[in-house]
């Protein structure tokens, strides 16, 4: 029995690409969606067939009404409890209240006490549950595994929802012979009781070890606005038009397929046993067509072609139905919708997003499967509730507006497959040569198999990188030979990204050659080459990477060390396997040998690396001497192998090195490897002067923009108030990029205007202490001749206002540069400045002629002033230019979020030496930076021992 299962075990291990110690977890998660998919399948038909035999189908056009109300609507609140719980709290409700809901349901009916529009309730409730627990398990399926491990295991777990189609479906027929169909309910509370404690396991052992980090990077993007993504992608636009007419149409069908069955279908439990075995039917024709028939289908007639299937088969039905008005005629529509939707037209969708960046891809896909599908559906029930209720038209002449409609859905299809060609020009524009002369070996885009192919065989390097990267989202067998000729390629970039592809192709082990590719010059290609050795080696791998470890060839030795360490990350029982730890301490001994100043050099780096990749926090130590390294590309090296352990402790290591002009690029891109949750990390940084250097705040704006998304320009924008100047501008700067770059990115034009008006004040409040202090000075002076430190001192305070003078008017512009074209803005801020007085006159005519009412009021006069050398009383008036006391002046600078500023007035106080600015000095006591304390500590020290 033991030899059997074990048999068993490993064929399911080759079979399906799984690593032994990912099985039990994969086959957890698999039996969790074959249990959700069997409830489904049991539930549906229930719903449907007592719903059907109490209110009849004239009730459905106003139940898939409400089905896209309560969708939308729904979606809306279920994202605000997402941000406020934790998954699996909203999954365990989610269960346990599905669990209590069809407990009352087949309570409900079998005590007759659900009837007329009460029935809407379940019917609804199950459209709902449906979409919300394959939709949790799915987040949770990523978070428990990495994007590689997901391309790999997501194919085998989805099989079980496949099982679960046809087996819900197959026992819900079986069930209704010796149960009353209410008590199917029952039954399926029960089977979805099991599901609780296998969720609650999986979030126990894989998820809740994650850190924010970890939990970014696997789940979907947020923030951004999926539909302004597709509105401004024709593209996109075409594919989601393309879903909605054919969601739109399934409906209508769906309609006549339910209208028939329960007029030919009387008996309850009979209906019940015929909407469960055609449920599992769908699920196994669906499932031959995708195993025998898509790839056929798509590869012969192209994309284009295979999108007309679907279509053209439900044209056909619906013309036969007008003609014969038979149950097996709507069956069969059904049947073609239900199978070609899910196979061949599903694979050609999937195949026409490939000049789509993947990123954008994952922002929409929820938009079009959620949004798209409930207003379709909620469209259907309109055009039923007016053709089937009001004008009373017999169901089988629906089928005139099906053919209607899919006339414009086979326009919309021409269209998209002429997008898509226009798309994949493009894209190998932007991979490859420009437009310059027309090279006699363009590639032509026909069919989208063969077009990859083709440029896989003859573009040019970057067309074939490019495509590779596309290759790599997709997955299909049928680039393998295409790939597979790319590893003698003279690219080594080709060559390794080809590798990369074979990875995750099954349709020939290339063991062998891989063997030869770890001898290749490159490490890239060679750590590449490991990792798929590691995967589909299958003799002894620990004795294969014993032999490549320990070779004299130190590149060789260092690319299996790398490739060794990626292919084991997150995985302890490999990491014990291979024994990792000890090879990494092998390495560190070998290191203390070597004399070549450049493998010492390649060899700590392939350590680094190492350590980074498999997490090994052993050895987190070695990455922390090493940041502080001398040799910068150690340094580096070092910086990104921290950013990989995704370990919060590094972060405030990397900062500091923001600064170094040789660490720069190094740093911002490891500090960006960690993901969105660092942003509010970063932010808490520069806001509360967490020690952090000025330089340092001021490139870790560009680590927040190089997010790009609506969460960073949320940032930005709070970075841009009572902050440094430095870090003020360029976080002004970031959010003038981003807004112009990305326009889909929501800058608030009301906190634009709130912004300029708030530097204006600023402004205005600067000339008033200049002014003020320049009177001063004056009537000192007259009086008492100031000392020549406290002289220099005013003075040197009056010099800096002035700076600050100009940068105030620069952040002003900068703000113009986010509300007006920056190309219109920015030339007139150089010419107040540096202009001469005609053109300088002109610049602000100019300024007078763009802005609104209210800027105009306030920034026309601060622009004037720069041409005013001396103020009248009037100017004075007109800029609103107060004249302070010595005291007002001070308490108002030392309020500024300036340090050099603070501190040239501390220094005034301290050459004045008078005791009447105590409060002052007790009240910079408490700023929130350390000079600012220590210098005003040290005046309050002096003032109480003035002989010391």
């Amino acid at each position: 029995m033991n030899y059997l299962l074990s048999l068993i075990k490993t064929y399911i291990l080759k079979a399906f690409d799984l690593k032994e110690e990912e099985l039990t977890k994969t086959l957890l998660l698999q039996l969790n969606i074959f249990l959700i998919i069997t409830v489904l399948l049991i539930v549906k038909p229930t719903i449907n067939s007592l719903f059907l035999s109490e209110l009849s189908s004239s009730a459905l056009p106003l139940g898939y009404v409400l089905t896209a109300i309560m969708a939308i609507t729904g979606s809306f609140f279920y994202d605000r409890a997402m941000e406020k719980y934790a998954l699996n709290t909203i999954v365990d409700r989610t269960i346990i209240g599905s669990v209590i809901s069809l407990v009352l349901f087949g309570i409900a009916f079998s005590f007759n006490l659900a009837s007329g529009f009460i029935l809407y309730i379940p019917y609804v409730w199950v459209a709902i549950f449906g979409l919300l627990t394959a939709s949790q398990f799915w987040i949770m399926a990523n978070l428990v595994y990495n994007v590689r491990e997901a391309k790999r295991v997501f194919g085998f777990i989805g099989a079980g929802a496949i099982a679960g189609g046809i087996f819900g479906g197959y026992l819900t027929s079986l069930l209704t012979k010796i149960l009353y169909t209410e008590n199917l309910l029952f039954v399926a509370a029960g089977l979805l009781l099991c599901c609780l404690p296998i969720t609650r396991y999986i979030w126990r052992k894989e998820v809740v070890k994650l850190n924010p980090f970890q939990v970014s990077g696997r789940s979907g993007p947020k923030g951004e606005s999926p539909f302004k993504l597709i509105k401004q992608s024709k593209l996109l636009s075409l594919i989601a038009l393309v879903v909605g007419i054919s969601v739109l149409i399934a409906k209508l069908v769906d309609y006549q397929y339910s209208d028939y069955a329960s007029r030919f279908i009387q008996d309850q439990e009979a209906l019940t046993s015929f909407f469960g075995f055609w449920f599992s039917t769908l699920s196994v024709i669906s499932l031959l067509i995708q195993l025998f028939l898509t790839k056929r289908i798509v590869g012969t007639f192209g994309v284009g072609k295979s999108l007309l299937w679907l279509p053209t088969g439900i044209l056909i039905g619906s013309i036969l139905l007008l003609l014969l008005p038979q149950l097996w005629v709507v069956v069969f529509i059904k049947i073609v919708d239900g199978s070609l939707k899910q196979s061949v037209n599903k694979a050609a969708t999937e195949l026409l997003s490939i000049p789509i960046p993947i990123e954008i891809k994952k922002k929409t896909k929820t938009f079009t499967d959620v949004v798209v599908d409930s207003i379709a559906t909620g469209l259907a029930g309109f055009i039923l509730i007016f053709f089937i209720n009001a004008l009373q038209i017999p169901s089988t002449y629906i089928s005139l507006i099906i053919i209607g409609l899919i006339s414009i859905w086979l326009y919309f299809i021409f269209h998209l497959r002429r997008e898509y060609i226009v798309a994949f020009k493009g894209l190998l524009e932007q991979s490859g040569v420009k437009k310059q002369k027309r090279d006699r070996n363009e590639i032509k885009v026909t069919s989208i198999i063969d077009t990859v192919i083709r440029v896989l065989t003859n573009g040019s390097e970057n067309q074939i990188l490019h495509m590779l990267h596309k290759t790599l989202e997709v997955k299909d067998e049928r680039f393998f030979n295409a790939i597979k000729n790319l590893l003698d390629s003279p690219s080594a970039k080709v060559r390794a990204l080809a590798i990369e592809n074979l990875y995750f192709l099954n349709s020939q082990n290339l063991c062998e050659p891989m063997q030869g590719m770890v001898l290749d010059k490159d490490q890239q290609v060679t750590t590449s080459a490991f990792r798929y050795l590691l995967k589909n080696y299958d003799k002894d791998q620990v004795q294969l990477f014993d032999t490549y470890l320990n070779m004299d060839d130190h590149t060789i030795a260092n690319a299996a060390l790398i490739g060794l360490s990626l292919e084991l990350r997150n995985n302890a029982l490999l990491q014990a396997r291979f024994s990792l730890e000890s090879r990494i301490e092998n390495a560190l001994f070998q290191l203390a040998f070597l004399s070549d100043e450049q493998e010492k050099t390649n060899k700590t780096q392939a350590i680094l690396e190492a350590i980074g990749n498999a997490k090994v926090e052993k050895f987190y130590e070695v990455i922390n001497t090493h940041i502080e390294s001398d040799n910068t590309a150690v340094a580096n090296t070092a910086i990104l192998a921290a950013s990989k352990t995704l370990d919060e402790r590094f972060i405030t290591l990397i900062i500091p090195k923001l600064s170094g002009k040789e660490t720069r690029k190094a740093s911002i891109e490891a500090l960006f490897f960690y993901g969105e949750p660092i942003i509010d990390i970063l932010f808490d940084k520069i806001a509360t002067d967490h020690g952090l250097d000025l330089e340092d705040a001021a490139v870790v704006v560009l680590v927040l923009e190089k997010f790009a998304s609506q969460k960073a320009v949320n940032t930005l924008i709070k970075l841009t108030g009572e902050l440094e100047h430095t870090v003020k501008i360029e976080a002004i700067e970031a959010l003038k990029r981003l807004k112009w770059k990305y326009p889909h990115l929501k800058v608030n034009d009301r906190f634009v205007v709130d912004r300029i008006l708030d530097e204006c004040h600023l402004y205005q409040n600067t000339l008033s202490v200049i002014h003020s202090q320049i009177i001063i000075r004056y009537k000192r002076n007259t009086e008492t001749p100031e000392s020549r430190e406290e002289n220099d001192a005013r003075n040197g305070l009056i010099h800096l206002l002035e700076l600050r003078l100009d940068r105030q008017l620069q952040r002003i512009f900068q703000f113009l540069g986010i509300k007006y074209p920056p190309q219109d803005v920015d030339p007139i801020l150089n010419s107040i400045l540096h202009g001469k007085e005609e053109q300088r006159i002109h610049a602000i005519e100019f300024l007078d002629n763009i802005l609104d009412i209210q800027l105009k009021k306030e920034l026309i006069p601060v622009a004037e002033s720069t041409l005013v050398e001396t103020f009248s009383e009037k100017k004075l008036k007109d800029l609103n230019i107060k004249v302070l006391s010595e005291s007002e002046c001070y308490y108002a600078l030392l309020k500024r979020k300036d340090v050099k500023l603070r501190l040239a007035v501390l220094y005034l106080i301290q050459k004045i030496n008078d005791p009447k600015f105590n409060s002052l000095l007790e009240m910079a006591l408490k700023d929130s930076h350390e000079k600012v304390r220590n210098k005003a500590a040290e005046i309050l020290e002096s003032l109480k021992n003035p002989t010391s």
